[in-house]
């Protein structure tokens, strides 16, 4: 659903999809209180149509590419969302239903990153959700949650 509301927050986290790939960007501050938005693979751009440049190779419309991200607020929708195209783990979960719906909540959700260029043969990029960062795991195993916010 292209973007209505064109005042961004910093922080705001846009969807998009080009054949069959789901993307995410993120809202940024930049200098002089201008956004900028940043793709999963750190490269940051002035515009949401740079950003959709970026990744489907030629000029699109940026406010139409790009779909403002929601979090489901719901089990059955978290549920929904595991049969997502990404991979998800949610950390510290149990299983149950209420687990599921706790981590929705505090949005402690690592996603695998879709497009894996440049990244070391053997690793895999991985997104957090919580802090907004992307780190590498090795390719042979799924983190348990963002190395930056240990599961206790």
């Amino acid at each position: 659903m292209p973007i209505e509301n064109r005042n961004l927050q910093p922080g705001t986290s846009l969807v998009g999809r080009y054949h069959k790939q789901p993307y995410v960007c993120e809202v940024l501050e930049g200098d002089g209180g201008k956004l900028r938005y940043r793709l999963e693979d750190g490269r940051e751009f002035k515009s949401p149509s740079a950003a959709g440049m970026a990744i489907t190779g030629h000029a699109c419309d940026g406010w139409v590419f790009w779909s403002v991200e929601t979090i489901a607020s719901t089990p059955g929708q978290a549920e929904a969302a595991k049969d997502a195209p990404l991979e998800t783990t949610e950390t510290g979960s149990k299983g149950s239903s209420e687990d599921v719906q706790a981590d929705v909540d505090k949005k402690s959700v690592c996603r695998r990153v879709p497009n894996q260029k440049g990244v070391p043969q053997g690793q895999v990029r991985w997104h957090c959700y919580a802090c907004r960062k992307s780190f590498l795991f090795p390719a042979a195993q799924v983190p348990k949650g963002c190395p930056g916010h240990p599961v206790s």
